[in-house]
């Protein structure tokens, strides 16, 4: 009687097959255990941010020098809010958005750019286009400001930079309506624009390439006589 032997090829096939499977599962929980390792390992790295050096009061114009690094344990949802020690440089000549304390970490909404360039103030005036060059205005050119009052045309605003230039109505050939020019102004003439939007009549002069005015006022005023300072010699 002869008795079948099991086939070795076959025995073979089926412990390479069993081992190929184990061998996927291996590898996949291994992977699974290195993504796990490398990002808790980046979640304790540490990084570089940038704190303050000294106080900085709201409105103040930040330096090169007022920061100093500090290293902490980076989270990814707290460092988004940071700045990073590459965004140093950029934050020289920005404006504080508030008060900060000497050693406070920099949020990246601590600092705002300035309204206008050398400390000057950021003032829009409103005009109508056919006051305005017709509208042909734009953030790359300077203008003047000339208010008329009882008859009298003045200077107020010479070779003002514009920020920019808003319009709160359709653009196009013929169009009319209010005009926004946003300017770059000192103080001083912040409060001369504002007097003469309250009582006079606004005329914006696109003068990028222009020279200076050589003539202030028109027409010129009247000489004021000696009578009329009230001196008692005059006519004697």
């Amino acid at each position: 009687m002869t008795t079948e032997r099991p086939s070795r090829r076959s025995g073979t096939a089926l412990i390479g097959r069993i081992s190929a499977g184990h061998w996927i599962m291996l590898t996949a929980g291994l992977l699974a255990v290195l993504a796990n390792f490398a990002l808790l390992r980046s979640r304790d790295e540490m990084v570089q941010v940038a704190a303050a050096d000294r106080d900085l009061g709201r409105g103040s114009a930040a330096t090169a020098d007022a920061f100093h690094l500090v290293e902490i344990q980076g989270d990814t949802d707290v460092l988004s809010t940071l700045v990073p020690a590459e965004g140093v440089a950029a934050l020289d000549g920005l404006i504080a958005a508030r008060s900060i304390s000497a050693g406070e970490l920099i949020s990246t909404s601590d600092f705002v750019s300035a309204a206008a360039p050398s400390e000057q103030r950021a003032m829009s005036i409103p005009v109508d286009r056919v006051h305005a060059t017709g509208g042909m205005i734009s953030d790359s050119d300077v203008v003047d400001v000339i208010v008329v009052t009882d008859g009298f045309a003045e200077y107020i605003v010479i070779a003002a930079p514009v920020l920019d230039v808003a319009s709160s109505s359709s653009s196009g050939i013929g169009a009319s309506g209010q005009y926004y020019v946003t300017v770059a102004v000192d103080s001083l003439t912040a409060l001369r624009i504002a007097a003469a939007i309250d009582g006079g009549s606004i005329e914006i002069v696109r003068s990028t390439g222009a020279t200076e005015p050589t003539q202030m006022v028109f027409p010129e005023p009247d000489p004021i006589s000696e009578t009329d300072n009230g001196d008692p010699s005059a006519g004697s």
